[in-house]
């Protein structure tokens, strides 16, 4: 190793260590732990309000030691926060925290993702009967399906601004979410349509989803379902086997 390469090692975990500092090193440490603190609250609102701001402050912290940012751009920061909280052992009862946090990671990135395509529906209608079948369908690039043993969705919904914090479900969620114009939405899904998003983003195509045991009946309702609300915004016609 360079001796450059040995001087920004011992540089970093100098800096994201507990041992103490010089003056004007401590100070760094101290801004450089204040921006990564603001970086999580940004991406991790509902987090922040669920545990308090003293909580969420020391696993920040400790956040920060054991994943120290790599990269200048700090919307790329705290994505390993829910893998985190689960080991975390001040939140081992907050069984619900890790899977919001997966949801609240999703809905930051969500902002950043490629806006969605414009579905081309003459395209769509030009396909003649008898190769529909051989039609698959790509969801936007913010839209993220995520299935958790806790009311995610309420949870999230309840903590939003100007809402009470008291979630208005309870058991088990699945989510989509996804980008509607500037806005990031979040809703719950039921059985079918978690089955036909999660058959779209595995790649099925629509004569395979039409044979299924569960989708057979409801492709036809849920295709222009999340076609109209850009879910779903492009397709491609795949070639004969």
């Amino acid at each position: 190793m360079s001796s450059l390469a040995e001087t920004q090692r011992r540089f970093l975990a100098d800096l994201y260590g507990e041992s103490a500092l010089a003056p004007r090193a401590a100070v760094y440490r101290r801004n450089v732990f204040a921006n990564l603190h603001d970086a999580l609250a940004a991406a991790y609102p509902v987090v922040l309000r669920l545990v308090g701001d003293a909580f969420f402050r020391e696993a920040a912290t400790h956040f920060t030691r054991a994943h120290p940012s790599t990269r200048g751009d700090l919307h790329a920061f705290g994505s390993q926060l829910a893998d985190f909280l689960a080991r975390y052992a001040p939140a081992r009862d907050l069984g619900y925290l890790p899977d919001v946090a997966r949801l609240e990671w999703v809905v930051a990135q969500g902002f950043h993702a490629a806006d969605p395509r414009r579905l081309d529906l003459d395209a769509l209608a030009s396909v003649g009967e008898e190769d529909r079948s051989r039609m698959r369908f790509y969801m936007q690039d913010a839209a993220r399906l995520i299935e958790s043993q806790h009311p995610i969705v309420a949870i999230w919904q309840a903590n939003q601004p100007a809402r009470d914090g008291a979630p208005e479900a309870i058991g088990p969620q699945r989510a989509l979410v996804y980008r509607e114009g500037t806005s990031v939405r979040v809703c719950a899904l039921g059985a079918v349509p978690w089955c036909f998003l999660e058959r779209v983003a595995s790649g099925a195509t629509l004569g395979a989803m039409a044979e299924d045991a569960v989708l057979g009946n409801h492709v036809a309702a849920e295709l222009p379902r999340w076609t109209h609300c850009g879910v779903i915004d492009a397709f491609a016609l795949l070639p004969p086997r």
